[in-house]
């Protein structure tokens, strides 16, 4: 498997890491990148920081042609379904810029509790 991994700190409520991924190297050399010229906030719900609740979700997604997220699937949980189904209200919320040999990308949202809010 070919990964290729960037982190982008979003805010202050979560790190987001994106991961472009497959058993078949075209899906990680030509598949789609989140457009980072376009905001990419990410929804961290406010009880799940307040409970510290943290995790990793990892999502399948398919990008059209114009770079809009046609659908999300979750393939590996965080293991809190509140912050499961924030990853995918997110991620249909971003832009892509659309790949040159596929419009499959693995992205995973990493949720974790900012310094501030902890006590």
């Amino acid at each position: 498997m070919n990964i290729r991994s960037l982190k982008i700190v979003s805010g202050a409520a979560a790190a987001v890491t994106i991961l472009i991924a497959s058993g078949n190297a075209a899906i990680a050399e030509g598949g789609p990148k989140v457009d980072r010229s376009q905001p990419t906030p990410v929804i961290y719900p406010m009880e799940a920081q307040r409970l510290g609740e943290e995790g990793t979700v990892a999502l399948r997604v398919m990008v059209s042609t114009s770079g809009a997220p046609i659908n999300a699937t979750i393939v590996g949980s965080s293991g809190h379904e509140d912050l499961d189904q924030a990853a995918v209200e997110t991620v249909m919320n971003w832009h892509f810029v659309p790949g040159d040999t596929t419009n499959k990308a693995v992205v995973s949202v990493v949720y974790k509790v900012p310094q501030s809010a902890q006590k």
